[in-house]
């Protein structure tokens, strides 16, 4: 197989031959019985149309299907945003949880001296120095979530703590086939953090999932790589205050707590640290990366953003950011709306999706073949035009205008009593004349700046993809041998940061 100029792998039928768009059904099993992926031949335009159904699938059918272990094929791209996803489940009712203002049992040396074993006095030694992370694995943490000892259906309902737009059943899903997968079931998942505050308009959640890849046979998680994954934005509208309140306030919150977050991990246990996040997650690993002391940064090897918000200008260009820029991986779809809000210093790999607008964000969307996301040589017309109209009408405005208009579009939203974004969804209709009397009791400029910035929103969710022939054009330009890769979106010599 092929490799592009970034070293990436792709099966032939991704870079030899055209981009086709087809429905997503992360049941279709287009894999071998060894969990390898196929290998798709490249039949030319015609015979490539026809067989791209068989290449391209998602995230669900890669948790099933790919079965090998670390060891073999490393952690990629795709298993982090599986792991930024498996954090939107229920996890924090069934995993050991972490103080980010105290140490664990494992924490105190006193408490790990008092739990002497007379029959392993060596591995009680290692442990007083070491101590090992209170932990489930994903399949006993898939056991407790879905699944009583006496059945093989799933008849523990719980609700997943995303964005009601997406079906919490595809969580549940992904949960499922990763805990059955041995690819997956070995990882250990523990040091669970939520917090949710309306004072303080936080939402907040991370876990730390340990892979089986250390050193010791016995205990492969020993001094394995911690990857923490932070959840983006719930279901919650003070999730999404927060979200909108990064147009004025640095840092938010959540920002702080995902740095006291990794600080607190970091020293109550070793190994490499890797960290993801999708959505606000994205933006929240960046941020504890780049506030990390110098020993910590040393142990983490990757950042995940996976369509996360960027920064204000000012911050993406300090020697923070730049420290930590380099171990930086941004991937967004292609009509991304949430990933072009703020500036990104570094280059963005662009996926392609199965679905239009806002609903690109959700990664179940995003299309996978093999062990490799299916890559776009572009942004869309639609998240660039909404880039430019976001960045322009947040540079129009004064912070304290800023803050106004984010409170201003909250009053409407809550003034039927909603506190969550599926209540807004589900009582909309008879909640118009509230909502209107709410935009009215606002002062004619907080009225005009809300009006001119909904519809920059409601523009770039609603927006569909490119057509199948444009895409196939933008591909085959994308293929000519002295052009520039387009599957990533590069800065301009002047290392300015660019809009994307």
């Amino acid at each position: 197989m092929p490799r592009n100029p970034y070293g990436i792998v792709h099966h032939q039928c991704v870079i030899g031959g055209l981009h086709h768009r087809q429905p997503y059904n992360p049941y279709n099993g287009r894999h071998t019985a060894a969990g390898k992926p196929q290998l798709c031949m490249n039949l030319g335009p015609q015979g490539h149309k026809q067989n791209r159904e068989a290449c391209m699938t998602g995230i669900i059918d890669y948790a099933r299907t790919e079965l090998r272990p670390f060891s073999e094929l490393p952690f990629n791209e795709i298993d982090a945003l599986i792991i930024a996803t498996l954090i939107y489940e229920d996890v924090a009712n069934i995993c050991p949880t972490l103080m980010l203002d105290e140490q664990q049992q494992s924490g105190s040396f006193a408490t790990r001296i008092r739990t002497f074993e007379p029959k392993h006095p060596l591995i009680w030694l290692k442990g007083l120095w070491h101590p090992a992370m209170e932990s489930i694995s994903l399949k006993e943490a898939n056991q407790e979530l879905h699944r009583s000892i006496d059945t093989s259906e799933d008849d523990k309902p719980h609700e997943a703590q995303m964005v009601s737009v997406i079906d919490p059943h595809l969580t549940h899903t992904l949960f499922e086939e990763a805990g059955n997968n041995p690819r997956f079931t070995g990882i250990q998942l523990g040091a669970v953090v939520e917090h949710v505050n309306r004072g303080e308009q936080t939402q907040f959640a991370a876990a730390t999932f340990q892979l089986p890849d250390g050193r010791n046979r016995r205990n492969p998680t020993h001094k394995g790589t911690m990857v923490l994954s932070f959840r983006g934005t719930d279901d919650s509208l003070i999730g999404w205050k927060e979200d909108f309140n990064m147009a004025f306030q640095y840092p938010v919150p959540a920002q702080r707590a995902a740095s006291a977050y990794l600080d607190t991990v970091a020293r109550l246990w070793d190994g490499p640290i890797v960290l993801v996040g999708h959505s606000k997650g994205g933006n929240l690993a960046i941020y504890a990366a780049m506030n990390a002391d110098a020993k910590v940064q040393n142990r983490i090897r990757h950042i995940y953003s996976l369509d996360g918000p960027g920064f204000p200008s000012e911050i993406v260009t300090s020697p923070a950011y730049r420290r930590i820029q380099p171990k930086v991986t941004k991937i967004v779809p292609s009509s991304s709306i949430v990933g072009m809000i703020f500036e990104t210093p570094e280059p963005c790999r662009v996926v392609s999706s199965d679905s239009d607008g806002i609903m690109q964000h959700s990664a179940f969307t995003w299309l996978v073949d093999g062990d490799q996301f299916v890559t776009e040589p572009d942004l869309s017309s639609s998240s660039q035009l909404f880039n430019e109209e976001l960045n322009h009408w947040v540079g129009a405005l004064t912070p304290e205008q800023r803050e106004r208009a984010v409170d201003a579009l909250f009053t409407v939203l809550h003034s039927n009593g909603a506190t969550t974004f599926s209540e807004v969804m589900s009582n909309f209709p008879a909640s118009i004349p509230s909502m209107l009397g709410a935009f009215v009791g606002l002062t004619p400029e907080d009225r005009r700046h809300l009006a001119e910035a909904v519809p920059i929103l409601i523009k770039a969710a609603t927006a569909k993809h490119k057509t199948d022939s444009a895409n196939a054009k933008a591909a085959a330009d994308a293929d000519e041998p002295n052009g520039t890769p387009a599957t990533e979106q590069k800065n301009e010599p002047n290392d300015k940061p660019t809009d994307v």
